[in-house]
Parts: structure tokens; sequence; C-alpha cells
């Protein structure tokens, strides 16, 4: 009897999954009742299932709906879309604020319009994308180039300076200091926020599956999701960003704000418009937001640049002898050389869609039921624009798979900003809050550290620009690579 009830039982459930199912979808793998298709978390997949099913396609996992956009045409239209700007309302994501909507990068509706508003207009008013932020940039190559001379002639992984060097540029600009590029704590936060990105699986399964918090022992919850180093991150967070805030409160004049953290603190305290949804626990937040943003994607994109130049030394020795060329012997160069060194851009180009960092894209939500292509895309599913295959597209890029800087030269050797094709920064209203300033980082570090070394393999060994196993990043591999010291003499 009991095996006729579960039997029973087990036939509703699918009866009930197929005859609710919804129409008009994308294609996609077969669905089956409470667990779905499963999930596509790296670039490989994404591929296969793109030559499946095509350049729209959907999975599920757990009752969530994911579509997957691959054609970089849709992606655009999409992203250009206010349906498709909403990000997941999943509580983890907000563990700084006890599961409280905060900050910029997560949020949604009015409280992310406002927040995106403030720091564009305060990041703009501090200099991002402005020549004048160029003494800053200059100030912290100078500092990573001493650095890295100690290293001269030997075969290391990544010098740690990278991270903190990207991360003070923003850093003064948002809380008015600098830190030095060995910095014990500010290293340990970032190795802990690293930690974080490499479990990010095991935190987003306990959010589609909340239950398991309720059901799993707690040693068994940290084992396996790794809820231990999310703790250890909120705890290095509080005490870090607390500092910095309590430091501002101290010495900030109300009527002159110097930084980000003072605005806003005094727009928080008169209530204007704009701080609606200000409070501490939202400036934690904000501040965690360009923290993270300020050091991990620029160091990251540093060493990949890295990484090519010392697997095709040619094209190291041509961008070095532009750059001998274009910039005199004992500057640095600055974004008034930025016109004159196409190689150097083009270089920076070519390796952001080779390596695409975040290949999947950062993830979006629709705020309503919408059409893309044909099919319905529900309220609630999650985006994600697979960029990384917009980079390898035949369609846009001939040879995808060859490392060709030319790709962005024209036929006089200048540089082309714009390729159909290309989104590393992505596009539409929740494009990188600050695209315009990694640019700048980018274009001066990678200038700086070319003029300034050679980056080769140690002897014997090949250079491996196979990403790490990560899902939805694409870090470049810790490996040796010899830094030797340009002789320009």
């Amino acid at each position: 009897m009991i095996i006729e009830i579960i039997l029973l039982f087990l036939l509703f459930i699918f009866l009930r999954h197929w005859l609710t199912r919804q129409k008009g979808l994308p294609p996609g793998p077969r669905t089956y009742p409470v667990f779905g298709s499963g999930m596509v978390v790296k670039l490989e997949q994404a591929i296969d299932y793109q030559k499946k099913y095509g350049d729209i396609f959907r999975t599920e996992l757990f009752g969530m709906k994911v579509v997957y956009i691959c054609d970089y045409k849709l992606m655009k239209e999409a992203l250009g879309r206010p349906e498709f700007a909403d990000r997941p309302s999943f509580e983890g994501f907000h563990f700084l604020t006890d599961g409280k909507e905060a900050g910029v990068i997560m949020s949604n509706g009015q409280r992310w319009v406002n927040a995106r508003r403030f720091l564009l207009r305060n990041l703009r008013d501090l200099g991002m994308g402005k020549s004048n932020l160029d003494e800053a940039i200059i100030n912290e190559a100078r500092f990573l180039i001493e650095d890295f001379k100690q290293y001269d002639g030997k075969a290391c992984t990544f010098p740690e300076s990278l991270n903190i060097a990207a991360l003070n540029v923003v850093w003064q600009m948002v809380a008015g200091r600098r830190y030095d590029l060995h910095d014990e704590e500010v290293s340990g936060f970032i190795e802990i926020t690293r930690s974080l990105q490499a479990d990010f699986m095991g935190f987003f399964i306990l959010e589609l599956i909340p239950i398991l918090k309720k059901l799993l022992p707690k040693f068994v919850i940290n084992k396996f999701f790794r809820l231990d180093i999310l703790n250890q991150s909120v705890d290095a967070a509080k005490k870090l960003f607390g500092k910095s805030v309590a430091a501002r409160k101290a010495e900030m004049d109300v009527e002159h704000a110097e930084n980000v953290i003072d605005e806003y603190l005094i727009q928080m305290n008169k209530k204007t418009e704009i701080a609606e949804f200000f409070n501490e626990d939202d400036l934690m937040r904000v501040i965690f937001d360009l923290f993270v943003a300020g050091f991990d994607t620029t160091s990251n994109m540093l060493r990949w640049m890295i990484v090519y130049a010392a697997k095709y030394p040619d094209v190291q020795r041509r961008i070095q002898e532009q750059i001998d060329q274009v910039v005199p012997r004992g500057e640095f160069p600055t974004n008034q050389h930025k016109s004159q060194l196409s190689l150097v851009e083009a270089f920076i180009h070519e390796v952001h869609r080779v390596s695409s960092l975040v290949p999947m894209g950062v993830f979006h939500s629709t705020g309503a039921d919408s059409h893309l292509e044909g099919y319905l895309v529900p309220k609630d599913t999650i985006i994600f624009n697979v960029v990384g295959f917009a980079h390898q597209d035949p369609r846009y890029w001939e040879d995808p798979q060859e490392f060709k800087i030319e790709r962005f030269l024209n036929d006089e050797g200048k540089f082309i900003s714009h390729k159909e094709g290309f989104a590393p920064f992505m596009m539409g209203k929740r494009g990188c809050l600050g695209e315009s300033l990694a640019r700048m980082e980018l274009s001066i570090f990678t200038a700086s550290l070319l003029q300034n070394f050679t980056f080769s393999p140690p002897e014997g060994q090949e250079i491996d620009i196979t990403p790490q196993d990560r899902p939805m990043e694409h870090f470049a591999r810790d490996q040796d690579i010899i830094i030797s010291i340009r002789d320009t003499d």
C-alpha cells in the first residue's frame, strides 16, 4: 500500500509539472519536477548549449528559471530594456546587512537609482574619467614599479602589490586615504574575499534551497557550503570599513566633502531627496561594493596583461618600442600619451577579449514578463549575458581563438575604440559603474609595467593562458613568471 501511495504521489508531481509548465519559453534541456535541469555556470558548457539550442536558451533549477543570452546584439537589446535591469532578490547577497537590500551592485528600484546617481556624480567630481586623476594613478604606478623591482630576475607568481595598487586609486576617492602595498589587514581581507568568490556556488545553492539552513547542522553548513568564510568576510569588512567611516566622521568638514564617505554622511544627515534610503548599514555595503570593484577587476586584468605579455614576447617587444618612442625617458606614461600608444590600447582590449574575466556576465533578473527574440521571458527569471561567447563569436571575430592585437588597429595603425561583439564592461543602465576609471588605470598601469619590465616564462616552461577552474570567473592561473628590469639606456 505504501509503495502505491508513493507512486501515486510521484505521478501527481510529474503530471503537475508537465501540465503547469509555461508555453513559449526559450529552448533548453529537459526539465524534471523539483530539480529542473541544472544550471550553466561555465563558459564551455554555455558554448555547447548555444550550438544545440541557439543564441538564447534556458535552464531551470529548483523552480528558478534561468535564461542565457549569447549573441552580442541580443545582449545589447536586452540590456537596453528596463525589464531586464534588475538583480535577483536573494537575501544572501546582502550578507553585510542581515539580508536587507543595500548598496549599489545588488540593489533594485529607486534605491539602486539613487545610489548609482549619487556615486556617479561624486566619483566624477573627484576625477573619475578625467585627466586630473592621472597624478593619483601615476603615484600608485611608481609605488608598484618600485615593489616589482625587488623581484628582478626571479621566477615568482604575481606580486600581491597589484591588488592594493589598483585599490588605492579608487580608495582615495572613496575614503580619502591609501594603503601601504603590503598592508596586512587589507591583504587579509582581500584573501577572504577571494575565498568567498571561489565558494560562490555553495552560497548560491543555499539561496535556492533555504530550508537547508534549518535542516542541516551548523558544522555541515560550514563544511559544505562555507558559511564560515562568509561570516569571516562580514566580520573583516565591518572592522575595516568601520575604521574608515569613524575616521571620516572625526575629520570631515560638513561644508566641504573631500570624498564619497564624507558626501554620503552629509547627504544622509541632511535627509536630501537622493538620500531617501541612506543609512549607516547601507553605507557599509556601498563601501564594500566600491572596495571589491576597486581592486578585483583591475588587479585581475593586470595579471592577465602580464600573462599575455610573457606568452607573446614579440608583441611585448613591439609595445615596449612604441612606449620608448612616445614617452620621454624618466617619465611615466600618462593619459596624455594614450592616443599615441595605440599598441598598448590594442593589447589591453585583445587581452580583455580572450580572457573574458566575467564570461557569464554579472547576472540580471527580469522585473516583469517580457519577450526576447520571440520567446517569453517570465518575471523573476535570472539572466546571464554570456559575454565570453560573444568574445569568441566568429560572426564578429575572424579566427577568434587566435591572439591578435591587430583586431583593434586600423590600416594606419591607429587604435579602434569600438568593435561589435566586444563588451567587457557590459552595456545598458547596469554597465560597470567605474568603467572610465578602470580604463584609465589599465592604460597607465599596463604601459608603466611594460615600460619598466620584461615578463617571460622560466627557462624550459610554457606560459599557461587557461583560466583557473572556477564558476563564472576567468582568473589567471598562479604560475611562475620572470620579472626582468628593462635597460632603456
